[in-house]
């Protein structure tokens, strides 16, 4: 067991090597197999929590597994049955074609992404029910894969008005306390639902903690907090998928699942977030790694990252 920590400490520290040889910014890694730590690496003495942006999307997706489990929502239901005050009276077929099985998968017919953590509106826009809802839908829902906060967003909009708190609350005794994430921190938006498709803050252990309970197939520390069959089907393709915003990124055309990106290396998914957020899980290894950055360059690191990967 010794050589094997010190195997992964070394293939570690020659990943994080690598980074630095590309002038990537990378905070804080982990390695976990069989169920341990067996790598680690931190620019700061304590291990500070930090967004997971789009991370954050696969911790809705279980707190999505959890609801239909306890017959809060169905993957089959109509989201405009849950929102008709804010469906417009002219509502397509395409909106009011839209499930929230579609909102899990981003296919929900969106014309446009709408906007992202760090667009302007963002800063300007009050009502992000309302936004969505008076979105311009192309499509109908299941035709076409497009990433958005938005879906997301709405998926946790409704398991709040359905649970009647905000997910964060929902999840913090069924998930978040049980997995090890005390206090939990999730950015809200500005009628107070919480952001959803980013702004939750882990530091890199609760994020290998996250990683490990996907593993083991929604149990931690012996109590299943995702249910096994929901976790299943959201860690494997169900969609086809297109690089975010349309950019040349191979490794995003690998699939989609229920908010998880799939990858190259077989039966390997990966939770992916802005400036360089990575939970990558590796069923048929048993191994786990974490990577939290702050780096415009994500992508590259992304790529490098399942490189090393190929060879764990």
């Amino acid at each position: 067991m010794e050589k094997n920590i010190m195997d992964d400490q070394l293939f570690l520290d020659a990943m994080i090597s690598e980074f630095q040889i590309e002038d990537l910014n990378v905070l804080y890694a982990q390695i976990r197999k069989d169920g341990k730590v067996t790598g680690e690496y931190k620019r700061t003495p304590n291990k500070t929590r930090l967004n997971l942006f789009s991370v954050s999307k696969s911790v809705v997706s279980c707190g999505a597994g959890i609801a239909i489990d306890e017959g809060l929502i169905s993957k089959d239901e109509y989201i405009c049955d849950e929102f008709k005050e804010y469906v417009p009276k002219n509502a397509s077929e395409n909106l009011l074609g839209i499930k929230v099985e579609n909102l899990l998968t981003m296919t929900s017919g969106l014309k446009t992404s709408l906007f992202f953590a760090d667009n302007s509106e963002r800063y300007t826009v009050k009502d992000w029910i309302a936004h969505f809802f008076n979105a311009e839908f192309d499509a109908k829902a299941g035709e076409k894969f497009l990433y958005s906060n938005f879906n997301t967003y709405i998926l946790s909009c409704m398991i709040e008005r359905r649970a009647g708190v905000n997910l964060l609350n929902y999840m913090r005794d069924r998930f978040f306390e049980p997995l090890g994430v005390g206090n939990p921190d999730w950015t809200l938006c500005p009628k107070g639902h919480v952001h959803a498709a980013n702004g939750l803050y882990f530091n890199i252990d609760e994020l290998g903690n996250f990683g490990q309970m996907l593993l083991d197939n929604g149990k931690f520390n012996g109590i299943q907090l995702v249910p096994e069959e929901y976790l299943k089907e959201a860690v494997k393709k169900q969609v086809e998928s297109v690089p975010i915003l349309g950019l040349d990124n191979p490794e995003e055309k690998n699939g989609y699942g229920y908010q998880f990106w799939m990858t190259h290396i077989p039966d390997t998914y990966l939770c992916y977030g802005n400036y360089g957020q990575f939970c990558l899980v590796m069923p048929k290894k048993n191994t786990v790694i974490s990577i939290q950055s702050f780096e415009s360059n994500a992508s590259h690191m992304r790529d490098i990252l399942l490189e090393f990967a190929e060879d764990i």
